[in-house]
């Protein structure tokens, strides 16, 4: 089955709550007979979050647009996965985020707004799959990792777990989840991660709203690993 990729836009995501997190897959076995708890990991670990967003009016009617094109669980969105305390995205984007980035020669297109600004770090050095610890450059942006931060490459997302600053605006950091995919040198990583998902369920994120016109949906979002 082909499974097609719906992006989520940042503008549907205004979050009241905020909950991604890896999930390791274990599967408890009970304990030993000297009282050791075991665990067995035997399936490959994936991103869950099930954030609940604040729609009003037109969004409500987008949302509900993008949700029929998921068709439920046969489709794929492609979902930011915004975390203030992580990525301060609006600080970041100042006067962009609201006018977007503006073509090489300063053009906009006909509505006067340009690109959605996305904001990168850039990889110093390859990196096979499985690597657990990387370099990059902010000078892009000029701000610097968090420990605790979701980030990702080729829509693969990781969290920084420690930083150790290099020179300049360079800094080594050590990821949870490890590498998934290679990266080159030069390939751009998303400071503030974006991964793709599946509903957990098929009525996920049904957008019932109240006589204000208000809907406070929870997403139940899945990463998606076979791609």
């Amino acid at each position: 089955m082909k499974r097609d990729i719906i992006t989520l836009p940042r503008s549907i995501m205004r979050l009241l709550s905020c909950d991604w997190t890896p999930d390791w897959r274990g599967q408890g076995l009970g304990d030993t007979s000297d009282g050791v708890s075991t665990a067995v990991y035997n399936a490959f670990p994936r991103w869950t979050g099930s954030p609940t967003v604040y729609l009003r009016r037109e969004a409500i009617l987008q949302w509900r647009a993008i949700r029929a094109s998921a068709q439920g669980r046969r489709h794929i969105y492609r979902v930011p996965m915004i975390d203030p305390l992580g990525f301060d995205w609006r600080s970041a984007a100042g006067q962009l985020g609201s006018s977007g980035v503006s073509f090489s020669g300063g053009q906009s297109f006909a509505n006067g707004v340009g690109y959605a600004y996305v904001p990168v770090a850039l990889a110093v050095g390859a990196f096979a799959a499985g690597a657990g610890e990387i370099t990059l450059d902010v000078s892009l942006t000029g701000v610097a990792p968090k420990v605790g931060q979701i980030m990702s490459a080729a829509d693969w997302p990781f969290m920084v777990t420690s930083i150790l600053s290099q020179n300049g605006t360079q800094y080594s950091v050590t990821i949870e989840m490890p590498l998934r995919a290679p990266l080159a040198d030069g390939d751009p990583i998303r400071l503030e991660g974006v991964g793709l998902f599946e509903a957990v369920d098929e009525g996920m994120g049904n957008p019932v709203y109240t006589r204000n016109h208000v809907a406070r949906p929870q997403m139940k979002f899945q990463e998606v690993l076979n791609r």
